[in-house]
């Protein structure tokens, strides 16, 4: 307890040296010359303009222009590490994005054509939009700002007759709490670069009609947003196009670029004391830590306490999950009576060899003649049921005697490899933190399964899986801390590997065990 107390009192009751107001910091990317996919013509443009219209009204703002990988990894290192607890954080990407298996990839200038790499390729070689905004909540940043006009024709479509991603347009979003999400186009549309014959306008359509209403006074955000996309539908119309810009609204409380009345806005910060027992607390990142920090800020109303007990849900030890039982009560009274109609068939002269409780092909062939030869009113897939055994019972002789068994191995289709089982996994998320854990697989008939994860932070998930087909599985989880977790993850052709990325941008690989 008095360590406790102790470390509680150097946490919280240090006094603060310095007082920093919240500040607002942009991230601006336009990329026109594309090495290997089709270059474009504005989003350089849109980006040099989107950064004088954020410096206006007070953004920090770093702007990469046709950047590479590696480029434009180093702007967005640079933007992360100038976010403190409290901010507002506004990204901005013009250029070309795709979606794979329900994921965004926003594309840097050398990216490889279709011809010469994978979908797995391309995810590696792109910059995940889900893992830059996780990277930005990690920052405690109050207000996310994203602004992607990204949605132009999929690059890979045509090159080379090969297909990578969607048609075109960008995947639906899930954003979390304090983020708004804006895409130049609906899911499953194409966002126009430029107008047909001599378009002098400088940016795009999305862009162009954005522009001006960022330096607007008094004009709260989702007003804005619902302005700019009913403009940008009607100019899309007059090229006999759809283009309906999609939003996704997770902002607490309203948000304005330029307040009336005030020149060089920014949200209200929280107190000195707070954000600076917030960063002490953070940096610590411990169960002592946050619960101290809450006993001294719980009753306050702002984004941080929220924070804090999102992070203290997911620090502290979770529920172990019941045992399952070993084996479940209708498999042991379905075993039992296979163990007895193999018998019985046995002894009618229909062998099935050594009586194990299995119902496989042998077993199979050997009812089937029991059915051939004794014209019972059975069919084969009654096998293992009480109608079954007793329909054995009452036959007498050994009417399978003269009828020498069939091969019917070779006309078996030879079923999939179950996923029941237990997985072990190993997972890379953003700011360079490491996972791992178990995955444990119960069959719920025909191609679902429930699941149970558990990783090396003590985090636990429950959820089910869908088997698709084609590789493809449907993940469906729910954390402790009520988070919801839906994805595609990949399965290889030998049915014991796993891969994909989940939604908090970490990318993992999960392999069978035994």
């Amino acid at each position: 307890m008095l360590a406790r107390l102790f470390l509680a009192a150097a946490i919280l009751f240090v006094a603060a040296t310095t007082t920093q107001a919240a500040k607002r910091i942009g991230l601006v990317i336009g990329n026109d010359t594309y090495a290997h996919v089709p270059v474009l013509e504005k989003a350089r443009a849109d980006a040099r303009a989107i950064s004088g219209a954020l410096s206006d009204v007070g953004f920090d703002v770093t702007r990469v222009l046709d950047a590479d990988r590696s480029k434009m990894n180093r702007a967005i290192s640079t933007f992360i590490g100038k976010l403190q607890p409290g901010d507002t954080a506004f990204v901005f990407f013009a250029g070309h994005g795709v979606e794979i298996d329900g994921q965004n990839y926003l594309l840097p200038t050398n990216i490889e054509a279709a011809a010469n790499a994978s979908e797995d390729f391309i995810r590696s070689e792109s910059i995940g939009l889900n893992d830059v905004l996780a990277r930005v909540q990690g920052t405690g940043a109050r207000i996310t700002l994203m602004f992607i006009d990204a949605c132009r024709d999929n690059p890979f479509q045509s090159t080379a007759g090969r297909s990578i991603g969607g048609s075109r347009g960008l995947a639906r979003i899930t954003a979390p709490e304090g983020t708004f999400v804006v895409f130049s186009a609906g899911a499953g549309q194409q966002a126009l670069d430029r107008l047909e014959g001599d378009d002098a306008n400088p940016n795009s359509v999305f862009t162009r009609t954005l522009l001006p209403k960022l330096g607007e006074q008094g004009l709260e955000l989702r007003e804005m947003v619902s302005k700019v996309r009913l403009e940008v539908r009607k100019i899309a119309l007059t090229q006999n196009h759809r283009q309906f810009p999609a939003y996704y609204d997770e902002l607490l409380g309203e948000f304005y670029f330029k307040p009336k009345g005030t020149q060089t806005p920014a949200p209200a910060p929280a107190s000195s004391a707070l954000r600076d027992d917030f960063e002490r607390v953070r940096s610590l990142n411990t169960v002592v830590a946050y619960e101290a920090f809450l006993e001294k800020h719980g009753d306050t109303k702002d984004i941080l306490v929220d924070i804090a007990k999102q992070r203290l849900a997911l620090l502290q030890p979770a529920a172990e999950p019941e045992p399952e039982p070993e084996t479940e009560p209708a498999y042991d009274a379905r075993r039992a009576l296979i163990l007895a109609s193999q018998k019985r068939l046995n002894a009618l002269g229909c062998t099935v060899g050594v009586a194990d409780g299995v119902s496989g092909p042998r077993t199979r062939g050997a009812f089937r003649r029991f059915i051939s030869e004794t014209g019972a009113r059975l069919n084969v897939s009654d096998f293992g049921s009480q109608k079954a055994l007793d329909w054995l019972n009452r036959a007498s002789g050994t009417p399978c005697a003269a009828a020498p068994p069939k091969e019917i191995v070779a006309v078996e289709k030879p079923k999939p490899a179950t996923l029941a089982g237990r997985w072990a996994f190993k997972a890379s998320c953003p700011l360079a933190i490491r996972a791992w854990g178990t995955t444990t697989y119960r069959s719920l008939g025909a191609n679902k399964y429930a699941v149970v994860t558990k990783d090396n932070f003590k985090n636990l998930a429950k959820g089910t899986v869908t088997d698709a087909g084609g590789g493809r599985l449907a993940v469906r989880l729910v954390w402790q801390d009520g988070a919801k977790d839906n994805y595609t993850a990949r399965l290889s052709g030998n049915r014991r590997t796993i891969t994909g990325v989940n939604y908090a941008g970490c990318k993992f690989t999960a392999r069978k065990q035994g």
